[in-house]
């Protein structure tokens, strides 16, 4: 296999986890590689002072249109630049391999791809799953010095499990979504297993070298899997051990009344906050998310579990539903996440449209349209729908002030006049600003916030 210089373009603010394992992979695959930060205005000249042979993508949705501006930019600049995309965008949206700017297109892992992409004879490469014991470590040394910001972020991300277990209709990871792709069999063994736990163990070491002082585990749900009451019992006490770095992790309501009390009593030796997705409180909302399996009972009595073992809980909902009412349908929510976790932190997203999806198909048959002013961003609360600018306008309100309204049970009538209200930047800016400090602030009790949350804004390229 002959060597390339590749450049790996990486977005937000948040480490690209899966940009990164594509980094290790080349690595094993002696590759010369160099991460390039994409939110820096000079990132294209900082790339093509690289003179890379290869420019690599893995953007989520909301980032493909400017990853698709640089890689124009830069096939201008070197004519014979090859450009890569893969990713939960390109798997769920393979036809961007048509799109201007686009030379190749992985759908699936990178391990068992890049003889294929370094020929430059396949414009889409279809890999084939393999097990997560062959996973390559992420490339975090490489990343973190061409990133500086990215070491000191006070947050790294890891995972046990690639992939998701429940089929929400609008998850571009949605188990059924991967299934149809790759067979039942080969999601299961591959996306649904967990990585062996010494070298979970051994990625995190990694981390300790760094300024590190929590994890976001981006399982979908931690208590998820057969195996999840022996893995995460060894995990515990390793974890604890070994590393002793304090762990955001999520799940939802089914899976927080089955693990066992022995389960939640150890996990909190290691974990602050746990993010629960509600997602809607009408069952008919519910059953358009494909989550007819949840109810607010069930929510209710979930939340109550956490919180009697000690946990903080982040409720998590989504709004802006393809339905006749969609601002009642978001104000019912909240007020139900008022009820489940009254003075909880909460975050309310509205909902995006991702392609491949089973919200797609069910929005075209429904005859609603995209938002043509969302890009895709959820931090930004506007909606992925096209709504009338009066319901646009309140549904992103909601989002803005969903934390205010749960926490601190605000009446239903103070709800509706705060929602009407015009934002302009500056003030959109400032809720954003002080709902991350109130989710933050809720996981670090023993801390001098106003200093520590000072140091978070300085690696964070707010979006509002």
């Amino acid at each position: 296999m002959s060597q390339a210089k590749i450049a790996l373009i990486a977005f937000g603010n948040e480490e690209s986890y899966g940009l990164l394992i594509v980094g290790g992979e080349l690595l094993r695959c002696a590759q010369k590689i160099k991460f390039f930060d994409a939110e820096e205005e000079s990132v294209v000249k900082r790339v093509y002072g690289y003179r890379p042979d290869f420019i690599f993508f893995s953007p989520m949705t909301t980032f493909f249109p400017k990853a698709l501006q640089i890689s124009l930019s830069l096939k201008r600049l070197l004519p014979k630049v090859t450009s890569v995309f893969g990713g939960h965008h390109a798997m769920g949206n393979p036809a961007i391999s048509k799109a201007k700017g686009v030379d190749i297109v992985v759908i699936g892992p990178i391990k068992g791809a890049v003889e294929k992409i370094l020929g430059k004879k396949e414009k889409l490469i279809r890999s084939k799953l393999t097990r997560p014991d062959d996973l390559s470590l992420p490339a975090r040394q490489q990343y973190y010095r061409d990133i500086p910001r990215m070491a000191t972020r006070y947050r790294k991300i890891m995972l046990s499990m690639l992939g998701c277990p429940w089929n929400c209709s609008y998850c571009g990871s949605a188990s059924g979504n991967i299934g149809s792709i790759f067979g039942l069999e080969a999601q299961k063994r591959y996306y649904l297993t967990r990585r062996p736990l010494g070298e979970v163990i051994a990625e995190a070491k990694e981390l300790l070298k760094y300024k590190t002082t929590e994890i976001e585990w981006v399982d979908d749900d931690i208590f998820a899997g057969a195996d999840a009451q022996s893995w995460l019992l060894e995990f515990i006490d390793r974890w604890a051990k070994e590393i002793s770095l304090p762990m955001y992790v999520s799940t939802t309501s089914c899976n927080v009344l089955k693990i066992s009390s022995e389960v939640l009593t150890k996990l909190r030796r290691i974990v602050n906050c746990i993010g629960m997705g509600v997602q809607a409180i009408r069952p008919e909302s519910l059953k358009l998310f494909n989550r007819s399996w949840d109810n607010e009972s069930r929510m209710k009595a979930a939340y109550d579990r956490l919180k009697s073992f000690g946990y903080a809980v982040n409720l998590q909902c989504i709004i802006g539903l393809p339905v006749d009412d969609p601002l009642e349908d978001a104000l019912e929510t909240i007020k139900g996440l008022q009820r489940i976790g009254p003075g909880s932190i909460c975050s309310c997203y509205p909902l995006m449209i991702y392609p491949g999806t089973k919200m797609e198909k069910l929005c075209q048959k429904r005859g609603f349209k995209r938002n043509p002013s969302s890009n895709g961003d959820t931090n930004s609360g506007n909606p992925g729908l096209a709504f009338s600018p009066r319901v646009t306008k309140q549904l992103r309100n909601i989002c803005k002030l969903a934390t205010l309204f749960v926490k601190y049970g605000i009446d239903e009538k103070w709800m509706r006049a705060l929602i009407k209200v015009d934002l302009d930047d500056q003030a959109s800016k400032a809720l954003s600003t002080v709902r991350y400090f109130e989710c933050v602030n809720d996981r670090w009790k023993n801390v001098k916030m106003d200093e520590y949350f000072a140091q978070i804004m300085q690696s964070t390229k707010l979006r509002y």
